[in-house]
């Protein structure tokens, strides 16, 4: 009996053996997925060419209005008109006051009447009085002049709308006293366009009448379009960095747009259309050629040299080398492998009646 329980013991611990073998076994072996490929179609269509600028709306033309008398202070005697009025060229704005402006007038036809009389009391009776007659009338021109200028002068104090446009930045009412620094209305007219500003790399492609997509934080859910009206001959330098700036003329006006309000702007530099396209990341380069990886019918990928013409970030011309439907290897997922190994630790089994035991 003693010596069929040794044996059934010994089954038992090869059995227990044979069983955690095998767990490991299954818990390190090594499990593989095949070679898998993301492919694009090649495809016919437009290729567009863009460039990005960013900017604010402004006012086509802006003027602020100023007084441009002479003197330190002068009173504001009257206001026509309120903020964000509409106004025709020449209507009347505010009135400054007149009282030195009419004074110079008075004065000015005063010194005019007196010549005129000097003129008129000189007689014809020799040479002499004929020279002071010729000087008189020069006089007579000077004073004139004098009262023309005067009169002029008495224009400033009306101040009028330079354009037809709206009225913004009205910061005086009357009894006001204002300088000649002093702002006291602008007048912006009503068409909105869009200057953005570009980077000097950018910029080289861009042409005045180029096509412009538009976008306004302030109204995302609207797209505007538009043409590149200027483009500055001379770029402003900022931290090293260059940049220029570009007028964008809107082809529809809007009234939600304000100026201030920030824009996004898309200028197309280039488009192809009936060509055939690719993606770009696509497009592998060796030895100074170009090449894809075409997969057709499920073989292998055939590297494919191909020549390329227009390009964006997303898209790329294909001139020749494929054809429209041609499957484009545009990733490949390589065959993983996930291994788990057990950890070395030091154990012992231990059966009643077997080793260990004295």
């Amino acid at each position: 009996m003693k010596f069929i329980k040794k044996n059934y013991l010994w089954i038992i611990i090869g059995l227990i053996i044979i069983g955690g073998s095998y767990y490991w076994y299954s818990k390190s072996k090594t499990t593989a997925t095949a070679v898998q490929y993301k492919t694009a179609v090649a495809e016919k269509g437009t290729l567009l060419v863009t460039v990005t600028g960013t900017g604010q709306l402004e006012a086509q033309s802006q003027v602020d209005l100023k007084p441009v008398v002479a003197g330190d202070a002068i009173d504001v005697k009257n206001v026509y008109v309120k903020n964000d009025q509409g106004v025709k060229k020449g209507q009347m704005i505010a009135l400054l006051d007149t009282e030195e402006a009419q004074k110079a007038i008075r004065n000015a036809e005063l010194d005019l009447n007196s010549a005129k009389n000097k003129y008129s009391e000189i007689k014809d009776d020799d040479a002499s009085d004929k020279y002071d007659k010729k000087a008189q009338k020069i006089t007579i021109e000077q004073k004139e002049n004098s009262l023309n200028d005067a009169k002029e002068k008495l224009q400033d104090y009306y101040i009028r709308a330079p354009f037809d446009g709206i009225v913004t930045g009205l910061s005086v009412e009357a009894g006001d006293s204002v300088s000649r620094t002093d702002i006291l209305a602008s007048v912006i007219t009503k068409n909105i366009i869009a200057k953005i500003s570009l980077n000097e790399v950018d910029a080289v492609d861009v042409k005045v009448e180029d096509k412009v997509t538009l976008k306004i934080d302030a109204l995302s859910e609207i797209s505007f379009t538009g043409k590149v009206s200027k483009i500055d001959t001379i770029g402003t330098v900022s931290q090293g960095v260059t940049s220029y700036g570009a007028e964008i003329e809107l082809d529809n006006q809007n009234e939600l747009l304000k100026p201030g309000m920030n824009v996004s702007a898309s200028i197309a530099t280039a488009s192809k259309a009936d060509v055939i396209l690719i993606p770009s990341g696509a497009i592998k380069n060796q030895n100074d050629e170009s090449y894809v990886e075409v997969l057709n019918n499920g073989q292998i990928p055939k590297k494919t040299t191909i020549k390329v013409g227009l390009t964006n970030s997303t898209q790329t011309e294909v001139i020749s080398g494929i054809n429209i439907g041609d499957k484009i290897v545009t990733q490949t997922i390589s065959a993983t492998a996930k291994t788990t190994t057990a950890s070395n630790q030091n154990s012992s089994l231990r059966i009643p009646g077997i080793g260990g035991g004295h």
